[in-house]
């Protein structure tokens, strides 16, 4: 690029010292050789009166004193012919006294006020290929004039780079950091910064090329390993992988785009983010309620702050809100709790406080063999003992890393685990935590556990509410732009204008029509440029309503409908299953092998419309289960159910049933099995009581009582609720709640301005 000297005054002399140096004289007629240059660079660098026995031995250090002098003389009179009375000469010293205008002036003036200007300069090729004869001090001064500018230089990119990761610029930062480590392989921290800023951008396979060059230069050059700490780097990203992307069969997926874009309208959630996490940093804990509605980013918006505290070295426990009615009691927090079982600090936790939260975690006894079992529940008055194991787990981790704990959709959490997380939410009030909560306000009931955890939550002195609206018409777009990498001023205008009116800016009903409109053909992808073009089908007949669907509801289902019977099947039960499945609890319901329920399910995964987690199955959106539940007849739903309920005692060991009674119970219940559901009701409300569920067993005694055929379940029935009731100390059992979504409407032809 051009350099960007600073408005140069005419006549003025001007040097440019990146790259091969030369320089414009005021008397442009004038020539000077290699040496008078290298006197005018020395003199413009370091500015200000020189001996002339210093520069006679700079750069004629090879040759007598009388000589050097001699060569000096002849040197300062070839210039005064050149620049005049620019150049200063007396019988002691020697000095440039006018303005020079200078790259490498130019780029430490900008370094102190405008870095992100600085940055564009050359710096690495800082005189490149000039060489001064018989001027070894000459050689040793460029040596150290390049390696403080690069030194520089360096500095400014990690800066710049880390701005633009604490503004969430994932890519650019990514792109600084690679000319930081394309300009010194060796540097740890270019390393580093390259390696967490293509992680943060979601590239986890670039982030691991990055380490993988740098290992190789290391190794080769230097004969060492990478540093530790980034050595640690590379296994967090390692960990966080997932596995290689599989090959799609259907064309349109192919050319379905990536409609993962800038957090576009986010700024201020961020940078509120980002500050927590710089106080948790110094020893602070922070109360953080993330809130908007459903689809408008929040969990995307804490997923991004969950991938920096990684790449920062902080500790993240992450666990998802179910409905109520269908969960497991603490459900959200075990499975948050699992991200413990790897985070170092675990083992400072007192085997006491172990022993307490094998009751959520049985996992616990695999890592720590020599834990007694927790003795049975006395009472209600003893669940505290529980509460303070978690809460003990959370002081060890956070002795170690700073620790951040992520439950996403609380509003859809059951009452144990909204009173264990307002428990810790002040617990753990003196240490460096943060309790990251995500909210849909609009599924969140009056009177239900959650509303009451919400109102506390937010009145904590440690509490910060994000509020996360939708995009307005303008943010979307940028969006839409950047995702349909458009050059043309006003290209896709009118398309992101109508998908404002009919998304109002929900990014998650944006991306599912975006999707909907790839699948039917309508846009598509020039494979050259990367740019949204018009497909076949929205160009065949323009005169027509294109069939796009009028809701988000028929968005979802013309997506399904694409799938032929035995991905209809698969889809189906995952949906009415309601949590995640195994590919045996499939194999049994559909009547197909593993390994062919595992096909069915990756071919669903790579159409978005399931995600895998560990090994199973679940739908990738709750709105997907319910278009796809609500595609079902009476008769079809309970059949499922039973399907479901059968395989799962089928499939299950006698060790783990009293993990899946619930479940069991409930399908078997919803799928007119009442013997079934009677005996499993009766057993989760037993495995409940074990934990301090007591909200949770009420339920199934309530399942259990209606599904009862004869006198001697009845009265089973009542004796354990009667007995539950005075555990529990309750003169009436709480209510469980659940939730519901919807929407969107049509594009024409005429909106495609693509």
């Amino acid at each position: 690029m051009p350099i960007p000297f600073l408005g140069a005054l005419l006549g003025a002399l001007e040097l440019k010292l990146l790259g091969s140096p030369s320089a414009v004289l005021p008397d442009q007629a004038a020539k000077i050789g290699t040496k008078d240059l290298g006197l005018l660079a020395y003199l413009a660098l370091a500015p200000g009166p020189h001996r002339r026995e210093e520069l006679a031995t700079l750069l004629w250090g090879e040759s007598a004193e009388p000589q050097a002098r001699a060569s000096l003389r002849q040197c300062i009179h070839r210039l005064r012919g050149c620049v005049g009375a620019d150049l200063r000469a007396t019988r002691e010293t020697v000095e440039l006294v006018a303005p020079v205008e200078c790259d490498v002036v130019a780029f430490e003036r900008l370094a102190r006020s405008a870095p992100g200007e600085a940055i564009e300069f050359d710096i690495p090729r800082f005189m490149a290929g000039f060489m001064v004869r018989h001027a070894p001090a000459f050689e040793d001064w460029i040596g150290a004039t390049r390696r403080r500018l690069v030194g520089k230089y360096h500095e400014l990119l990690a800066g710049q780079a880390r701005d633009a990761m604490k503004h969430w610029r994932w890519r650019e930062a990514a792109s600084l950091a690679d000319r930081f480590l394309e300009s010194d392989p060796l540097s740890d921290d270019a390393c580093r910064l390259a390696v967490e800023a293509w992680y943060l951008a979601g590239d986890r396979c670039e982030a691991l090329a990055r380490y993988a060059r740098h290992r190789s230069a290391v190794e080769k050059e230097l004969g060492t390993e990478p540093s530790a700490a980034l050595a640690e780097l590379k296994s967090r990203v390692e960990a966080e992988g997932k596995s290689a992307p599989r090959p799609i069969s259907d064309e349109w997926l192919v050319r379905t785009p990536n409609l993962v874009g800038t957090l576009r309208g986010r700024e201020h959630q961020w940078e509120t983010l980002h500050t927590a996490w710089e106080a948790v940093v110094r020893g602070e804990a922070h109360v953080i309620l993330i809130e908007g509605e459903a689809g408008a980013g929040k969990t995307r918006l804490a997923e991004e702050f969950l991938r920096w505290v990684r790449a920062e070295g902080g500790t993240v426990l992450r666990g998802e809100g179910y409905d109520s009615a269908a969960g497991i009691p603490y459900g959200p927090l075990a499975e948050a709790l699992a991200g413990a079982l790897e985070a170092p600090g675990l083992a400072g936790t007192d085997p006491q406080w172990l022993t307490e939260v094998t009751r959520l975690l049985p996992d616990l006894r695999n890592a720590f063999s020599s834990l007694p079992d927790p003795p049975p529940p006395a009472g209600a008055a003893d669940r505290w003992r529980l509460f303070e194991g978690v809460a003990q787990v959370g002081f060890a981790l956070a002795a170690e890393r700073p620790l951040v704990m992520f439950i996403d959709d609380v509003q859809r959490c059951d009452a144990e685990t909204c009173a264990l997380l307002h428990f810790l939410s002040r617990r753990w009030i003196a240490v460096p935590t943060a309790v990251v909560t995500a909210w849909t306000l609009g599924d969140l009931e009056r009177g239900a556990a959650s509303a009451r955890l919400y109102r506390a939550l937010k009145a904590s002195a440690k509490a910060t509410v994000i509020n996360v609206p939708a995009l307005t018409a303008s943010e979307l777009r940028e969006l839409v732009r950047e995702l349909g990498h458009f050059e043309a001023p006003d290209a896709g205008k009118r398309l992101a204008q109508r998908l404002y009116e009919v998304t109002k800016g929900n990014p998650f009903y944006l991306t599912e029509l975006i999707k909907t409109l790839f699948a039917q053909e309508t846009l598509a992808v020039d494979p050259e440029t990367g740019e949204w073009i018009l497909g076949p089908q929205a160009t065949a007949d323009v005169t027509q309503r294109l069939p796009l669907p009028r809701s988000l509801h028929d968005t979802i289902g013309a997506r399904t409908e694409r799938l032929s019977g035995q991905l209809q099947q698969l889809l189906t039960t995952v949906a009415v299953a309601g949590t995640a499945c195994t590919t045996e609890l499939l194999s049994h319901v559909n009547g197909i092998s593993r390994l062919h329920a595992a096909a069915l399910g990756d071919e669903l995964v790579d159409r978005h419309l399931l995600v895998e987690e560990n090994g199973m199955y679940r739908c990738a959106h709750p709105l997907i289960v319910d278009v796809v539940r609500a595609e079902l007849s009476t008769t079809r739903r309970r059949e499922v159910h039973r399907a479901i309920a059968l395989a799962l005692e089928s499939v299950t060991p006698e060790s783990e049933r009293p993990d899946q009674a619930g479940r069991i119970a409930r399908h078997a219940d919803r799928g007119g099995e009442p013997k079934l559901a009677f005996a499993y009701a009766i057993h989760a409300s037993k495995a409940a009581v074990s934990r301090y569920a007591f909200e949770e067993a009420m339920s199934w005694l309530d399942l259990a009582a209606g599904a009862s055929q004869t006198e001697s379940e009845v009265d089973e029935a009542n004796r354990l609720t009667g007995e539950l009731l005075e555990a529990a100390g309750w003169a009436h059992p709480p209510q469980l709640r659940s939730i519901r979504d919807s929407l969107v409407r049509g594009l024409r032809p005429s909106d495609l301005d693509v």
